[in-house]
Formats: structure tokens, sequence, C-alpha cells
């Protein structure tokens, strides 16, 4: 069976809507692309038993994962920033029916796409976008005053 890879980031020092954060995590998804890596029949459980409409957010989902090399290439890619730290996970096959991808999550509320692509040095052959959320993430404490205020407990 086919070796499809899900990429994930954890960016320090994240910068987003004027707030800078701990750490972030980014999920990594493939965009446009225009043949499946993995025949759908078997890479999503019960597929036939599946209609049209059932069969759109699992082969999505399929689609926005990544085959080795281009795993491999946007590792690469993504190592040469000191902030981030990339893991790759082999996705197990086949996927649930009722998995979903990225690109329909919703946007606000702290949650946004980093557009990869879209960067002037990007020179990975298939387009590359970001899932992230900061509702969790901890801002990043800047400047010192040298204070330390000691609370005494009643």
């Amino acid at each position: 069976m086919t070796e499809l890879y899900s990429v994930h980031s954890l960016a320090r020092n994240f910068l987003y809507d004027g707030r800078q954060y701990e750490e972030v995590k980014i999920i990594w998804f493939a965009v446009e692309r225009k043949n499946p890596l993995a025949p759908f029949e078997t890479a999503i459980q019960d597929y036939a038993q599946l209609d049209e409409k059932e069969r759109v957010f699992p082969e999505e989902y399929l689609n926005e994962q990544f085959s080795r090399e281009e795993t491999e290439a946007l590792k690469k890619y993504l190592d040469r920033r000191p902030d981030m730290t990339s893991v790759v996970e082999e996705i197990e096959l086949p996927v649930a029916a009722n998995t979903r991808g990225c690109r329909r999550l919703s946007r606000g509320n702290g949650s946004d796409f980093y557009i990869l692509h879209r960067e002037k040095a990007y020179s990975l052959p298939f387009k590359v976008e970001g899932y992230f959320s900061v509702r969790f993430a901890e801002l990043k404490v800047s400047g010192d005053d040298r204070a330390t205020v000691i609370v005494k407990r009643s």
C-alpha cells in the first residue's frame, strides 16, 4: 500500500495579529493536488459504501497529505528556520470515512492559514499551506522591568 505522511511544526516566537506567542502548532497540507497519491478505494475505509457527498471529505484529506519525497523536501525547507521544529508522521491507511482535512477549517477566533507557497524564497514544486490556532497558545513575555514582587499569603 502507498505510504502517506503528515507534517506539522512547532513555531517559536510566532507573530500573529500584532501579538507574539511562545509556540504555535502549524499543520501543513498540500493544496491544488491534481492526482491522488493513493487509490481512494483502498485508502478510505468502506469507500464503496459511501455516496458521492460522503467521499468528498476523506478524499480531500488524503489529497492534503504528502508522499515520502514531498515530505523530505518540505521538512528540508522548514528545517532552515531556526525558530521551527517539524515532525513527520506516517498516515495509517485506510483512513476513517469521516476523516476531514484542513482546508475547510474555519478562520477567526485566533485560527488562520499560513500560506507557505507565497513566500518569496519558496522553492518547492508543490503548494503548501498550514493551519494554526493561537487560541490556547501562550503569549510571549516581552520586556523585564527587573523588579521582583513577593506577595504575602494572608
